[in-house]
């Protein structure tokens, strides 16, 4: 099919339709024509008045986001971690000196994750 053929076809197709909606017009009683009429000139005679959601919407998505943005930025800063700060004061105490001569051996610990996991714990001792 051609594009000639594709436009005879729509033209036809709109003649067709611009026949039967005339007929639609003529079959309809007088009193109503009038009454439709008179409401198609009343709605465009009235002023546009511009929409409150057109508006109103986006000014609220903006109004949303700027807050959650203020709310985001005043949120309380989460408090200090209490066991790092205990960890510190562990080792520049004198008293643990020893913890810190062991430090190699932790370290070395943190390097081989599960090797006291295969380990098992002592068994309890029995009394008879």
């Amino acid at each position: 099919m051609s594009a000639d053929d594709d436009d005879a076809a729509d033209r036809t197709f709109e003649q067709r339709a611009r026949a039967d909606l005339r007929r639609g017009i003529e079959q309809t009683p007088p009193d109503v024509r009038a009454r439709l009429d008179s409401i198609v000139a009343q709605a465009l005679a009235q002023p546009r008045r511009p929409s409150v959601i057109r508006f109103a919407l986006p000014a609220a998505a903006v109004v949303l986001i700027a807050g959650l943005f203020v709310a985001q930025q005043w949120r309380a800063t989460p408090a200090p971690d209490a066991s790092a700060a205990d960890d510190f004061a562990l080792l520049i105490d004198g008293d643990n000196l020893d913890l810190v001569e062991q430090m190699e051996f932790y370290q070395w610990l943190n390097r081989q994750p599960g090797i006291l996991d295969d380990a098992a714990p002592p068994a309890p001792a029995q009394r008879s």
